[in-house]
């Protein structure tokens, strides 16, 4: 079954809330290093063409390599998502997403280069507050002390794990 190709593609990870359209699975490709956030959504079909007497519009849904797609987002189908690709969290994707780029909005539009928005956090790095003393995943079994001490140098910035 394709879902379990899927779930072991190297590197993909996702959280909670993340269908990937159950019914039409075969038509959903993901690449490696992807990881989708909360409630992520994966549709290979429009049943809204239903009410114009045209049933079901089916299409390929093909995500690529190193792709990060945001909290809320909606891939709908028919669309191909390149390599090195941010989508902003809240995004509905209509259209193709070229490699090497940043998408977002409601429908997704171009940001930025994936350059460019990699040049600018790891430039930011350098000015904000990092911390690096646990794992991402590992926050979540901070000390009180560790996690007032993040609240109060994130108080009026962000910062980086």
């Amino acid at each position: 079954m394709y879902i379990e190709r899927v779930y072991s593609r190297k590197f993909f990870s996702w959280n909670g809330g993340c269908p990937i359209d159950a019914n039409w699975p075969w038509l959903i490709s993901v690449g490696d290093n992807v990881t989708f956030s909360v409630n992520v959504k994966i549709l290979a079909h429009d049943a809204s063409t239903v009410k114009t007497g045209a049933h079901t519009k089916i299409g390929i849904v093909k995500i690529g390599d190193n792709v990060f797609i945001g909290a809320n987002s909606v891939v709908l189908c028919n669309t191909r998502i390149g390599n090195n690709v941010i989508i902003g969290a809240g995004s509905v994707v209509t259209k193709d997403i070229p490699s090497n780029s940043v998408y977002a909005g409601n429908p997704a539009k171009f940001i930025c280069t994936f350059e460019e928005f990699q040049k600018r956090h790891l430039e930011n790095r350098k000015s904000h507050p990092v911390f690096n003393q646990r794992l991402w995943n590992e926050w979540i079994n901070a000390t009180d002390a560790e996690k007032e001490e993040m609240k109060n140098k994130l108080k009026d910035t962000y910062g980086y794990l």
